[in-house]
């Protein structure tokens, strides 16, 4: 068998005219030894998609078979994956800013520069002194830094990624900061209360985030607050702020709480969160957890034709189940975890991952009909909330019925790209 497998990607290799470099690559795919053959896998898989027609045509040759024809095809999926990234999302380069009683003009010229940013900054003293001294930080945290304790400069991120400075005082908020994202303490609030038990305090969180705008990732930030501590070795519970209230908006996406589980609408990027059994002699606080942003890669366009009463579609880790009834033709969108799904908080990627606004009801006539799906109240409807398994769509899409409907067609994100920003927040004091 050892000798067998060389014989058979050589000649594999001969009908091919690829780089030498990659014929070198495929060899050692072959190799006895499976840390190289791994090694090669990932070399292949960051090559670029000029490598990919050669690695096609190994890929399709009858001499391919096996482990071989596994790890090409996993390499050429890489390089695929790595060039959707590439046109979504790329890391900022870190900035480094030294300057010592130096004109602010001169220093924005400066992180301009490096940032690869406009910033506007007619509205400032551009002759004020500036003293910094900072190596490989993000763009947010210098943009903090310069304005850090200014009653008469701020700053604010353009819709078209510029950046606006401001006369205005700078809120002073505790932030962490990663890549192209930041995450802040936007407020603290304390309830104290004494009855005939004792002392109670309770603290109100609120975190909000944002990122470079040049950047479009999905508006939903999923924030989860992992751990708290406030030093006195107090067990706190973490709850959603609104706890135990089952809340249904009626605007574009669905906006589920309930048991602690936050389910964000579109457009938001703050969660708040219940603190409790915080100790009443406690002056700070310690706060930890992760916010994660998400990109979509590919949108996959769902097609039903003639569509029955109720339809469904397996989407891998969610089975979307397509539904009308009514004379006005009410249409109901329902998304249902599936149990083989691993995606973590899967209720609250739903927003993210349903275009509300591409359903399309096509007739037998080929007219198109279109509406916008909002959440409609679930009032009555028995859903496990707990286990985070379903969200609601509806729409009244008016229409001729006595036209037959020739197909249903939705998009939907099939495949996505998530960023984390692990956040941790030491001695914040409780007002």
């Amino acid at each position: 068998m050892i000798l067998v497998r060389p014989l058979l990607l050589l000649a594999l290799l001969g009908s091919l005219t690829q780089d030498p470099d990659v014929r070198d690559i495929l060899r050692r795919l072959e190799d006895d030894n499976a840390d190289v053959r791994e090694k090669a896998q990932k070399e292949l898989g960051s090559l670029g998609d000029g490598a990919i027609p050669a690695l096609k045509e190994a890929a399709d040759s009858p001499r391919s078979s096996g482990e071989l024809k596994f790890r090409i095809i996993a390499a050429i999926k890489q390089i695929e994956l790595s060039g959707k990234i590439a046109k979504i999302y790329q890391e900022p380069r870190p900035i480094t800013l030294q300057a010592s009683g130096a004109m602010l003009r001169d220093v924005l010229d400066d992180l301009q520069r490096q940032a690869g940013v406009v910033i506007e900054s007619s509205l400032v003293d551009p002759a004020s002194k500036i003293t910094l001294d900072v190596k490989d930080a993000s763009l947010q945290r210098i943009l903090d830094l310069l304005c850090k304790d200014q009653t008469e400069r701020t700053w604010e991120a353009q819709d078209d990624g510029s950046i606006r400075l401001l006369k205005d005082r700078h809120p002073s908020a505790p932030a962490a900061y990663g890549g192209p994202f930041r995450l802040r303490v936007q407020s603290l609030s304390v309830e104290r209360a004494t009855d005939f038990k004792g002392k109670t305090v309770s603290v109100t969180a609120t975190l909000a985030a944002d990122w470079d705008k040049r950047l479009k990732p999905s508006k939903i930030v999923d924030i989860d607050l992992a751990k708290a501590s406030d030093g006195q070795g107090s067990a706190i519970d973490i709850s959603a702020a609104d706890s135990g209230v089952l809340t249904v908006r009626g605007v574009p996406g669905a906006q589920i709480r309930i048991a602690g589980v936050n389910f964000p609408e579109p457009g938001e990027n703050t969660r708040a969160f219940s603190l409790k059994n915080v100790s009443p002699t406690a002056t700070q606080l310690d706060l930890e957890g992760v916010a994660r942003f998400t990109f979509p890669l590919d949108y996959k366009d769902i097609r039903v034709d003639r569509p029955g009463t109720v339809e469904s579609r397996d989407l891998g880790d969610t089975t979307v189940r397509i539904a009308r009834g009514g004379a006005t033709e009410i249409w109901s969108v329902s998304f249902h975890k599936n149990p083989s799904a691993s995606t973590p908080s899967w209720s609250r990627t739903i927003a993210q991952r349903f275009d509300a606004d591409s359903f399309v009801v096509v007739d037998t006539d080929g007219n198109e009909f279109t509406g916008t799906l909002r959440s409609p109240s679930l009032r009555g409807r028995q859903m496990d909330f707990a286990s985070e398994s379903s969200v609601w769509y509806q729409a009244a899409i008016p229409r001729n019925p006595s036209l037959p409907i020739r197909e249903v067609r939705f998009r939907f994100v099939e495949q996505t790209l998530v960023k984390t920003l692990p956040f941790k927040f030491s001695g914040l004091a409780l007002p």
